[in-house]
């Protein structure tokens, strides 16, 4: 049986990439084998790709919040009024503290992202001068558009995370995860972006365990043969993975692209009986996801959140 923990982060500096799970758990990977050894990070990545991880990180979400689940509105026995349908899919927030709730209750009490008031996106311009002309230009020289995400200076963010305490203890995964807060997260973090500080964290477990339906909190990969598949409901995702750390000066700094079910997504299991995560461990030797490091995994995994309701099909 995995720790479940609830981690709350305070950003310190705007995003160049959001906070994502997998992302995050490639992280957490470098910065175990920088501060304690390759060979480590080969034990605790052990049976990785077979159902075994040591560790399993969500998506950051504003503190005291969960994504609202994917799924349609016939499978809740609902019908759903058109004229409502834009402002239903701009509510993409829900209570954390009311997930007991049976789903189309809880939906009721859904948010849209400008009643957190702590988090907003933008995009800037950026360019990059030729030293020869002075000017911008065409190619790599020409004006480009990056998108960021900045946080209010009171804005606290909630990552759920499991993990197998035989492998790895709580205070290395806390330790672990400031150091990268630090040292920056995603892209330009050397320019100072993508920095967190780890403000608390204890154990958490969620009401309704044991139900066959549960949603996702990271993007996964899924297992067919636990899935009832006419009573899932989730979005593809294709994740185009780059290395990290010193990789990216390997040459071959992208990885294999992958396809995926994004956050949020609803399943129902065939097995009813308390699941903490769902999904699998991508990549490894045996199917690299990379060239330059063929040992390379990716988090296929997600932490899940049970939910209170019977889906049609």
């Amino acid at each position: 049986m995995m720790k479940s923990l609830r981690l709350t982060l305070r950003p310190a500096s705007t995003f160049g990439t959001p906070l994502a799970g997998d992302t995050l758990f490639g992280h957490l990977c470098w910065m175990l084998r920088e501060g304690r050894g390759e060979a480590e990070l080969t034990r605790l990545l052990d049976g990785y790709t077979e159902g075994c991880p040591y560790a399993i990180l969500s998506d950051a979400f504003i503190s005291g919040f969960v994504p609202r689940p994917t799924v349609l509105d016939f499978a809740l026995g609902r019908e759903a009024d058109p004229a409502k349908r834009k402002e239903s899919r701009e509510k993409v927030w829900l209570p954390a503290g009311e997930s007991y709730l049976p789903l189309r209750e809880w939906l009721g009490n859904a948010i849209a992202p400008d009643k957190t008031a702590r988090a907003k996106a933008e995009v800037l311009t950026q360019n990059t001068i030729n030293r020869l002309t002075g000017t911008t230009g065409s190619g790599m020289f020409a004006p480009r558009q990056v998108e960021r995400t900045g946080y209010a200076i009171d804005a606290k963010l909630d990552v759920y995370a499991l993990l197998d305490e035989d492998r790895i203890d709580t205070e290395t995964l806390v330790e672990s995860l400031r150091n990268i807060g630090r040292h920056g997260y995603g892209r330009d973090a050397t320019t100072g972006l993508g920095k967190f500080d780890v403000l608390e964290w204890s154990e958490h477990t969620w009401s309704n365990s044991g139900s066959k339906v549960v949603m996702t909190l990271a993007s996964c990969a899924p297992q067919p043969a636990q899935l009832e598949a006419t009573r899932c409901f989730f979005e593809p995702l294709t994740r185009f993975g780059r290395h990290g750390n010193l990789a990216v000066l390997s040459g071959q700094p992208f990885k294999r692209p992958i396809l995926v079910m994004r956050r949020a997504a609803v399943l129902t299991l065939r097995a009813s009986h308390q699941q903490v995560f769902h999904g699998n461990g991508l990549g490894g030797a045996q199917k690299p996801l990379s060239k330059a490091i063929p040992e390379t995994v990716h988090q296929g995994y997600a932490p899940v959140l049970p939910l209170n309701v019977e889906l049609a099909a």
